[in-house]
């Protein structure tokens, strides 16, 4: 018997905007997402839609984020229709999204760069966009405190082995570049003592040459 295989419908991508956030991009400690209540209390949708309206649409907006590319979601209304939970009669889904304010109020069609076609909603975007910056800004003070550690630490070893060194911020920020350039390009996760001593070395010779030398006031 021959098999007929259903041909994929064809989405013109022209003219749609582009989806600003990576599909390599994630969201797994975001354990929350901001909600613009103000916004939605004085929006037309809560005035006008019924509540299984809204309760489907803010279901939506939930899965969205758990979506790739985050903030997201699939064109197809019946896998829409499953993601809902319970999940939604597929015609009834079509439905309540054909309604001039229905379950997709405010999504719209998008490119995103791994080539999908997917639905973007503009405050769903923005929502995700500042989660995003207040994790870079988190990662970026934990790194920086990491940092500071590291190095009190490694001021504590050199002030064994090299105590003039230990005492210049300058030459231990430098000692531990080395360091980590060093374990970059030899592949390993913790220092060994020939990293430490090539570190130390390098930065005597440094220091000889005039490198770390304090310009006069």
């Amino acid at each position: 018997m021959t098999q007929i295989r259903a041909v994929p419908t064809l989405i013109d991508v022209a003219g749609l905007p582009e989806y600003p956030i990576s599909a390599s991009v994630r969201l797994d400690s975001h354990e929350f997402i901001a909600w613009e209540f103000r916004r939605f209390l004085q929006s037309e949708f809560r005035w006008t839609a019924d509540h299984q309206v809204k309760s489907i649409w803010f279901d939506l907006i939930q899965q969205a984020h758990e979506q790739t590319p985050v903030g997201t979601l699939p064109v197809d209304h019946a896998r829409l229709a499953r993601m809902v939970q319970p999940p939604v009669d597929p015609v009834l889904f079509s439905g309540l999204a054909a309604l001039d304010i229905g379950v997709l109020y405010g999504w719209r069609k998008c490119v995103c760069d791994n080539g999908d076609v997917r639905l973007m909603h503009d405050t769903v975007t923005r929502v995700v966009i500042n989660a995003l910056s207040r994790k870079e800004l988190n990662a970026a003070r934990t790194d920086g405190a990491s940092t500071q550690k590291r190095l009190v630490r490694l001021a504590e070893t050199l002030a064994g082995i090299a105590p003039a060194i230990a005492m210049e911020p300058a030459q231990v920020r430098w000692v531990d570049a080395h360091i980590r350039d060093a374990m970059e390009a030899d592949g390993n996760k913790k220092r060994t003592q020939e990293q430490l001593h090539g570190a130390i070395q390098a930065c005597l010779e440094k220091v000889c040459a005039g490198f770390f030398r304090k310009p006069p006031k």
